[in-house]
């Protein structure tokens, strides 16, 4: 059982490490079974072939960040349904951060593979259906718990500034520490983007 675990984890380091470098489409299966010392059979004795090798790195810490974002709606939907107002800062937001860059950062080379190395794989359009779940979420708040009107197109434009910025932080900033200090001072900025430019009536424009 040992040796097994073993095996598996060194197929996964090696995959890891050639997905990295050449993106899926054209990381080869021969030469990750050859850095992690193995036959091709052996490979197929844990995984069913290569997208399954790329889904056994990647899934997992993208379902955990969708189950930290599913919490994190939740309880802003419970707290404007007590409360009927939008008045959120960036301090209320600032344990959301800290758990989301260190989960970012925890998992950054798998994240680094589902934003820039995953085209050709069921996970090349994640950001996208992030994306959704999110526009989803701030609509039903908005419209359903808050009774606004919301500007469609700033939701779209504000969600997607959103993930970009944690984005631009994966993939240019290698510090976590940094990146949390960076990322609390910019969500002030997109919570003030949010009440002001999601939830102000088009109307006030005209």
């Amino acid at each position: 059982m040992g040796t097994d675990r073993a095996t598996k984890e060194k197929l996964l380091a090696s995959a890891k490490s050639e997905f990295m470098e050449k993106g899926y489409a054209k990381a080869s299966l021969r030469k990750i079974c050859a850095d992690a010392g193995v036959t091709t059979g052996a490979l197929y004795f844990f995984f069913k072939g290569k997208e399954d090798l790329f889904r056994s790195i990647v899934e997992n810490p993208l379902q955990e960040l969708l189950e930290i974002m599913k919490t994190h709606f939740a309880e802003d939907a419970q707290f404007l349904s007590a409360s009927n107002v939008y008045s959120h800062t960036a301090g209320d937001h600032k344990e959301l951060v800290q758990i989301l860059i260190h989960h970012l950062y925890t998992n950054r080379n798998a994240f680094l593979l589902l934003l820039t190395k995953s085209q050709g794989t069921a996970f090349e359009n994640c950001v996208d259906e992030i994306a959704d779940k999110m526009e989803r979420s701030y609509r039903s708040m908005a419209e359903k718990t808050l009774g606004i009107q919301i500007n469609s197109y700033m939701l779209h434009w504000m969600t997607y500034m959103n993930i970009d910025t944690f984005i631009h932080l994966l993939t240019h900033e290698p510090d976590e520490q940094r990146a949390l200090n960076h990322m609390c001072r910019i969500m002030d900025y997109l919570i003030k983007g949010w009440l002001e430019l999601v939830l102000t009536p088009e109307t006030a424009y005209n």
